[in-house]
């Protein structure tokens, strides 16, 4: 059985869950969301159509929610999501499966993973020791998550709730971000961007207002020159360690 894995990512952490599923599944294609959904429609009966990506305060990502709007799917694909979350991240999992059921499809697997948290706007990231062992605590939960996915079973974990408070002032999102004299104007904060919301202008970046709050630019920033307000210098960039940062620059197929 052949799957398709649609992913998103902002510092890599759903990129690699989506990478070791596919390495556990076997027969298994990844495309970003970023890009435009498939023109043709995908699945059908013996395919398997998974969705991967972060949770955004118990919600989906823009950026997720338009791809699947926008995604054509057959009837009889066995349709599956992990959600990778810092914290509570189940809500995200209904949040899906409604917009499934709008599209008279149905989820038939969901589950949250625990992987580092790296919003450092709101908080300091862990420190590369307490990183890393979290991270090696979740190869065991993939290869049961893909055994399950591979035995067709169904089975949803959520929470029945949602918050919208990220996606309200969107205009305001990234009001705050600003670059130091340090900046390079390497132009990688532009290229990584998923919502291409950044673009370079006399050398530094300038946002555009359409922010996904995905914190790449500020994560991934190799001279650490981006700042949100004044409460990020002090704090530490994660970046999933596993993962490069060209596998995520938009549109990138792997």
């Amino acid at each position: 059985m052949s799957t398709t894995i649609y992913w998103f990512s902002g510092t890599g952490n759903s990129l690699y869950a989506a990478k070791c599923l596919a390495n556990e599944l076997g027969d298994t294609s990844l495309y970003p969301m970023t890009a435009a959904a498939p023109p043709e429609a995908v699945g059908g009966s013996g395919e398997r159509i998974g969705f991967v990506f972060p949770s955004y305060y118990c919600n989906l990502p823009r950026t997720v929610r338009s791809f699947v709007e926008k995604l054509k799917i057959r009837e009889g694909s066995y349709l599956f999501t992990i959600v990778t979350m810092g914290g509570l991240g189940q809500g995200s999992v209904a949040a899906l499966e409604t917009v499934l059921k709008q599209k008279n499809l149905r989820l038939d697997y969901g589950r949250g993973i625990l992987m580092p948290a790296n919003y450092l706007i709101n908080y300091n990231p862990a420190d590369k020791t307490k990183t890393e062992g979290k991270l090696d605590k979740q190869h065991k939960k993939f290869r049961l998550i893909s055994a399950e996915i591979k035995a067709g079973v169904r089975s949803v974990k959520k929470i029945p709730y949602s918050a919208n408070n990220m996606y309200k002032n969107i205009e305001a999102l990234d009001a705050r971000f600003s670059a130091e004299e340090s900046c390079t104007a390497c132009g990688q904060c532009a290229a990584i961007c998923p919502s291409g919301n950044i673009k370079i202008e006399n050398c530094r970046p300038v946002w555009q207002h359409h922010c996904e709050h995905c914190v790449a630019c500020i994560s991934w920033c190799p001279a650490q020159a981006i700042q949100y307000g004044g409460k990020t210098k002090a704090r530490r960039r994660y970046q999933h360690p596993k993962i490069a940062v060209s596998e995520l620059m938009r549109n990138q197929e792997l």
